[in-house]
């Protein structure tokens, strides 16, 4: 008779844990998302809207996800599956915290520190070699051409008589020309450009952004020993988190203002987080100044929910001083806006950009999604949704941290248009930081469910892969991006006249290329020729010596030129801009 037959133990399937069992699931959901969003981006490469075509001026965000999102969101992908695989197959942890991770938090201010000079320094080498020190954008040309203005100890600049008949053609993108006055400006709300302004004093203007992404990895480190006073541990993931996500790194590595709205937003939590201190009522002013950054909305959009949360308790006193404090500053801020307005802004046109029915998000918003699932520190997407699952179970600030997110997120699906350019999905940007701290709650659960030693070994991982892989992924993408743009700004710059002429039709995502100082004191000037008229070419005929630059050029400059025949549009007519 043979003996009875033994398991050993290390053979054993693991039993089966219903929470394991749950999380499982979420990896394999993020994983099918991700994959989703991957080859919807391949076949963004087959319709016109995913291509550089010069026929099409609105695309770009379409362009951008079709040519990076496909790595990207296949990344996120065979990580979450890596992930289910080792929790699938390992057996829950209950070790007690690793030795590395005990050091961790009897120095974590230290680390917290180190984690934020990284964070500058990653950022600040990044703006050279990453962004080669250009401003992509329209956006961030406009707060560099309000910082040289600031710098004259000017509001606005006059621009000469005989500039004025052709000053459409060289106005650059987002600045508005006063008739009233014959002066022109940014058409923002000013407090970025000021600060960009004391920087460029020193000329240490790509020093901002960098110095901006590290003061948001101290305060929500702040902010987050502020909600969880016994535990450093958690301040210390959620300083991770935020210091690893590439879409921190890389936005602070442009000329945008939403690394100043997550500066300022998570230093207005740290402030609000201590409402038995005297800087908690130091939260509104910083506020004020958060909404005057360049957009009213993205500061709006995040307090909203930690503001509701005054009356919901009936704390009346920070209710009616903060409730003082954002009115007059609101007040001051319309009455900027109405002072420098230029006389075809109404309030008609600016309410045309919101519908409440609007096809095309239906597509948008999922792919703003991804673009938050591929562009955040890959431990972010599972604990998200493990934090976002505990919602009614958490403090009231931590549930206001999550409607922040929701908030933020929904808004946007009444805009009418995509966020165009961005690293990730920079309208969220100001609201970064709730969504980590959502994060954080979801660690916790995570550990309830796994073990510590488990958990730790996942956030190890999560941290080595978002720093050793997608980080450098997203750097090249976006370098590669950047650099014929910032070649063609070079060259055409550096040539020997007195006006440089560039027909945008000639290029893909050319207009942007067209850039004067405010004073009009440099040259060459770069002048637009899609607003040429007879009295524009009297007035040119007279400004000196003309270089016209021609398509071969810019195409010999690296930008797309071409026509794409062959191509079909999509239902939703995507990259129209209508």
């Amino acid at each position: 008779m043979s003996p009875p037959t033994t398991v050993r133990r290390e053979d054993a399937p693991p039993p089966q844990n219903p929470a394991l069992s749950g999380i499982f699931w979420i990896l394999i959901g993020i994983s099918t998302f991700a994959l989703i969003g991957a080859v919807f981006a391949l076949w963004l490469r087959t319709v016109a809207a995913g291509l550089p075509d010069v026929r099409m001026g609105y695309n770009v965000f379409y362009v951008l996800f079709g040519r990076h999102e496909p790595v990207g969101l296949a990344l996120v992908a065979i990580f979450s599956l890596a992930v289910a695989w080792f929790i699938r197959r390992r057996p829950p942890q209950a070790d007690a915290l690793p030795f590395t991770s005990r050091q961790v938090t009897s120095r974590a201010r230290l680390v917290v520190i180190s984690l934020a000079v990284g964070v500058f320094a990653i950022t600040a080498v990044g703006t050279s070699l990453v962004s080669h020190d250009y401003l992509l954008t329209g956006d961030e040309n406009a707060a560099d051409f309000q910082a040289r203005i600031f710098l004259r100890g000017k509001i606005t600049v006059e621009v000469p008589d005989e500039w004025v008949p052709v000053v459409r053609m060289l106005k650059p993108t987002f600045i508005d020309f006063l008739p009233s006055t014959q002066s022109w400006k940014a058409a923002y709300l000013p407090v970025y450009a000021a600060m960009r302004a004391l920087f460029q004093s020193v000329n240490l203007q790509g020093l901002l952004n960098p110095l901006l992404a590290a003061v948001s990895v101290l305060a929500l480190y702040g902010t987050a020993r502020n909600i969880w006073p016994g535990d450093k541990m958690n301040a210390v993931i959620a300083a991770a988190l935020l210091g690893t996500s590439s879409q921190v790194l890389l936005m602070a590595m442009t000329g945008y203002a939403m690394p100043a709205h997550l500066a300022l937003n998570t230093i207005w939590l740290w402030l609000y987080s201590q409402p038995n201190r005297r800087r908690f009522y130091l939260a509104p002013v910083l506020g004020v100044l958060a909404i005057g950054l360049h957009q009213p909305v993205v500061h709006a959009l995040f307090a909203a929910p930690f503001l509701f949360r005054l009356v919901l308790q009936r704390r009346w006193r920070p209710a009616v001083v903060f409730a003082m404090i954002y009115l007059a500053g609101c007040v001051g801020w319309a009455a900027w806006r109405s002072y420098y307005a230029p006389p075809s802004t109404s309030g008609a046109s600016a309410l045309s950009i919101f519908k409440l029915a609007n096809p095309r998000m239906a597509i948008i918003q999922p792919m703003n999604l991804l673009l938050i699932v591929g562009w955040s520190s890959l431990a972010i997407p599972l604990l998200t949704l493990l934090g976002f699952r505990r919602v009614f179970r958490i403090p009231p600030i931590l549930q206001d941290a999550a409607l922040s997110c929701l908030l933020t997120f929904g808004f946007y699906y009444f805009f009418y248009l995509d966020q165009a350019h961005g690293w990730g999905y920079r309208y969220f940007h100001g609201a970064f930081s709730c969504l980590v701290l959502m994060a954080v709650v979801g660690w916790n659960s995570l550990i309830a469910k796994v073990g510590e030693r488990s958990a730790y070994i996942f956030f190890g991982a999560a941290l080595a892969v978002s720093l050793l892989v997608q980080l450098p992924l997203r750097c090249v993408q976006v370098e590669s991006f950047v650099r014929p743009y910032a070649r063609t700004a070079a060259a055409i710059h550096s040539l020997p006249v007195d006006l440089v002429a560039i027909d945008p039709n000639l290029a893909w995502y050319s207009t942007d290329l067209v850039r004067n100082d405010p004073f009009l004191e440099s040259r060459p000037l770069i002048v637009s020729l899609y607003s040429l008229d007879p009295k524009a070419i009297k007035v040119l005929s007279n400004a000196g010596t003309v270089r016209f630059v021609e398509r071969e050029t810019l195409t010999q400059l690296g930008l797309s030129t071409t026509a794409f025949g062959g191509l079909t549009r999509e239902a939703f007519f995507l990259g129209r801009g209508e």
